[in-house]
């Protein structure tokens, strides 16, 4: 009699079944999440004698715990008024500020090359339709396990400044401190953050997609001041991280403050004790980030704009050099000339003072100004003949290794052999070239350029 046959199972149903097995549903996962915080308060009163148990946020942070449809969460408001002075501003120097000045860090770089056919993205929205957010999270590292416990956001409402922490007292409260973060930018037009693009948006993207609910970044015009506060700040500033820049260009000086790199451990210390007495700190960092990140935007507004007075003398003339750079990346070469040449005036450092003249002679011959774009390639050479430095920016000098002095030396015998029609003049500065790259450590692409250029000068003069 032949034996019963086991059917056999397509591949497909076989993952099917140990998929299903080896995952827990959605509510399921939920719900031990939740079993997991009950058991955790269980334990913590067992723990301590009533009068010594760990005392939670509300014993700590002025705010209140609020619910919604997906449960409670914790939220501490604060309402500051306009004429309260943070740094060199008022608080009401964010609300009444014009930050039209800072789409220009929303546009694709032209550097002063004609017109782009992309669409024009939007501009920020004034500041009663902006939210500032900063978060703090369990880590820097991001990615799914990454969890942003204390959410800071800043809006202008009603003759106040007004900044919302949302708390995440423990896992299962996320997705209602979630919908209370949605419901605030729902309100909002645009978004500013401090890294924001790299960090704190992508974070929080992955939590809401893990918690399956809707986006509410995307219809947000989106500006992160880490970008221009480099483009601004970084000539002169050894760091641009916010709270540096707090000191060197807000004038603010904190106390009580607590170091970013502890924060993560201070808040897994709070979750396995329930004592919540370190977070304080944790809720004053947060808030003033948020009110540094603001301010810092009104304040480069105000320098672009030309009513915010510069550094220091020592400095002025970085900052100036810095707006004239970003001024020629948006395209306006009108006021970037303008700004080097004040720069200039003023005096710079040696190898920025260089760079600032390779820029000021770049303007010159693209106005057609070549005699005095000659004088200054002349004064390049003179300044630095065979020293290796940092190499232009531009597209059509390529060569990542060459110093400015090289490509002064090809400019000038560009100009001599097309413009004045002197090949002998080209030739010279041609061979003299060559000889600073021979004697270069570094291998250049140039080189064949220059060997090329040569023979073609010699061709024209019979050598």
């Amino acid at each position: 009699m032949p034996k019963p046959t086991r059917q056999t199972m397509s591949l497909e149903e076989k993952l099917r079944l140990i998929k299903n097995a080896a995952a827990k549903s959605a509510r399921e996962q939920v719900l031990d999440r939740e079993l997991a915080y009950l058991a955790r308060r269980a334990q913590r009163r067992k723990q301590l004698p009533a009068d010594r148990a760990p005392r939670g946020i509300e014993e700590y942070v002025e705010g209140r715990t609020e619910q919604n449809d997906f449960g409670e969460f914790f939220v501490a408001r604060q309402a500051l008024p306009f004429g309260r002075p943070y740094g060199s501003l008022r608080i009401g120097d964010i609300a009444g500020a014009s930050l039209e000045a800072l789409n220009i860090f929303l546009r694709p770089a032209r550097n002063g090359t004609g017109s782009l056919s992309l669409p024009a993205p939007a501009d920020l929205p004034e500041p009663s339709r902006l939210a500032f957010l900063d978060t703090e999270t369990t880590g820097l590292a991001g990615g799914t396990g990454t969890v942003a416990f204390l959410i800071g956001v800043a809006t202008v409402e009603a003759g106040r400044f007004v900044v919302r922490q949302f708390f995440l007292r423990d896992y299962p409260e996320e997705k209602a401190v979630l919908a209370a973060l949605a419901e605030v930018l729902g309100r909002a037009e645009g978004l500013v953050t401090f890294n924001g693009k790299t960090f704190d948006v992508p974070l929080l993207e992955t939590r809401y997609t893990l918690a399956r609910m809707k986006l509410p970044f995307p219809r947000l015009v989106h500006l992160d001041m880490l970008h221009p506060a480099r483009q601004m700040w970084k000539l002169r500033l050894e760091s641009c991280a916010l709270a540096d820049l707090e000191r060197q260009v807000l004038d603010i000086r904190r106390e009580g403050d607590v170091a970013g790199s502890e924060i993560p451990r201070i808040y897994f210390d709070y979750l396995r004790s329930g004592d919540a007495r370190s977070l304080a700190q944790v809720f004053y960092h947060n808030a003033l980030d948020v009110l540094s990140l603001a301010a810092l935007a009104v304040v480069l507004a105000r320098l672009i704009q030309g009513e915010e007075r510069l550094a220091s003398a020592a400095h002025s003339s970085l900052d100036l050099y810095s707006l004239s750079r970003i001024f020629r990346r948006a395209g306006n070469s009108e006021k970037s000339f303008a700004a080097r040449e004040q720069a200039l005036a003023s005096g710079l450092p040696a190898s920025v003072e260089t760079r600032a003249l390779w820029d000021q002679a770049t303007d010159h011959k693209r106005r057609r100004r070549h005699a005095q774009a000659v004088e200054i390639w002349t004064e390049i050479i003179r300044r630095e003949p065979a020293r290796a430095g940092r190499p232009p920016s531009s597209p059509a000098l390529s060569d990542g290794r060459a110093p400015l002095a090289i490509h002064a030396y090809e400019e000038l015998a560009i100009h001599f052999e097309h413009r004045v029609r002197d090949p002998r003049q080209a030739l010279a500065f041609t061979e003299e070239a060559l000889e600073c790259l021979r004697r270069s450590p570094h291998p250049s692409s140039l080189l064949h350029r220059f060997n090329r250029r040569r023979q073609r000068l010699e061709r024209k003069t019979g050598l």
